[in-house]
């Protein structure tokens, strides 16, 4: 029988319960808000508008994000910020009951909810770390994911079968009622951890390190840049899923539910995949190796394929896009001291802030040239990176 340490830690297994909970909302978040937008506006381009606020906070926040997660009890930020979560996915499903959105109210909800994420993504996987410690830290962080994929999964699901059939607003209050879940499993977390920092500086000392190790940690600094690229390129496919399910396929909430689901799957298999690697060696000769194959596979789905086709396709992307998250998250937080865990997960939140200049781009891109070459030349523009990044940073080889 197959031993995985660190669900023998129940705040592990606590820890593992609540993110799941907490990412069915926020992928089936991106499904409603995805094609309320691309019903408002018949245009791929506002749907990237619509996501590109929905990460900007990741990138303003950044720095934020990653101080207060090292500043505060990770495990009170964790409760904090679900319930925020929750009572904002409530008061926009009144909203939607009412009938009151508009394009700009589903904006101004989604920026929101950015925040609230960008908020507790640092805590959370650096709590994880603090649970597992660095030895097991890509195994420990491979089944952290697994959890929040196979939440994602549920949530792109139901919240496409929701919609679909009683709207908007039931979706939501379905959504919420999954983060009042991981709310109660956040609760039930004891202890700060074998790896926790106990010593609290003040805030502005805090922030002072933060930029100061950044300064100094060339390291830290080149994962920042190749993350943010890959998200640029890479991770704005989510932008081009509305057109795809409703024009291409022509299978609507449902169907788009579906994609999203697909993407949970792939992002299983990786998180499996990596669970079981235990102490992997070599990471970013593998990272490497994600970027190429992200690439390429950014490329076969924009051939225009039957729906069952398609899904494998999107689910491929997201077994490398869930293992890039994963090993970059897993070297940043390597990469530091251990006092400046929750900071380096506060670079990984500002690398991913990037993402709101892809999302831009792929909807404008698909706008001009259309889905499938918008999806090409993302691909090929990965392929680039890829081989820039093999040539001009020997360091990440040797990681």
């Amino acid at each position: 029988m197959i031993k995985i340490p660190a669900f023998g830690i129940p705040d592990y297994r606590n820890l593992w319960a609540g993110a799941a909970f907490n990412q069915q909302g926020m992928s089936g978040e991106q499904v409603v808000l995805g094609l309320l937008v691309y019903q408002f506006t018949q245009s791929t381009a506002w749907v990237g508008v619509m996501l590109a606020v929905y990460f900007l906070p990741f990138f303003i926040f950044g720095i934020v994000s990653g101080a207060v997660a090292d500043r505060l009890d990770r495990r009170a930020l964790l409760r904090r910020v679900e319930a925020l979560i929750a009572m904002n996915m409530v008061i926009f499903a009144v909203v939607l009951a009412l009938d009151l959105a508009a394009l700009w109210v589903v904006i101004v909800f989604t920026l929101v909810s950015g925040s609230l994420r960008a908020l507790h993504q640092p805590a959370r996987l650096s709590y994880a770390y603090d649970i597992v410690g660095g030895d097991q830290v890509v195994s420990g962080l491979g089944l952290l994911n697994l959890g929040s994929r196979a939440g994602q999964l549920i949530g792109a699901l139901a919240a496409g079968a929701v919609m679909d059939r009683y709207g908007g607003s039931a979706a939501f209050l379905i959504l919420a009622s999954g983060h009042g879940l991981a709310f109660l499993f956040f609760l039930r977390l004891r202890t700060a951890g074998q790896a926790a920092v106990t010593a609290q500086v003040p805030m502005g000392q805090n922030i002072h390190e933060y930029i100061s190790e950044l300064r100094a940690n060339r390291l830290l600094v080149m994962l920042l840049a190749v993350t943010a690229a890959v998200e640029i390129f890479g991770f704005s496919f989510a932008t081009a899923l509305p057109e795809l399910a409703t024009t291409r396929l022509q299978i609507g909430a449902d169907g788009l539910g579906m994609l999203h689901a697909a993407r949970a799957v792939g992002g299983m298999i990786a998180g499996l995949a990596l669970t079981f690697m235990g102490a992997l060696q070599r990471r970013g000769l593998a990272y490497i190796g994600v970027i190429f194959t992200f690439g390429a596979s950014l490329m076969l789905v924009s051939a225009d394929t039957p729906l069952l086709a398609t899904l494998a396709a999107v689910a491929f992307i997201a077994v490398v896009a869930a293992a890039s998250d994963i090993l970059t998250q897993s070297m940043m937080q390597l990469a530091v001291p251990n006092a400046l865990r929750g900071r380096a997960m506060g670079v990984w939140v500002l690398a991913i802030g990037f993402g709101p200049l892809g999302h831009l781009e792929m909807g404008g891109l698909t706008e001009l040239l259309g889905l499938g070459p918008a999806l090409f030349a993302n691909g090929a523009a990965l392929l680039v990176v890829g081989v820039i990044v093999a040539i001009a940073v020997p360091r990440l080889r040797q990681l």
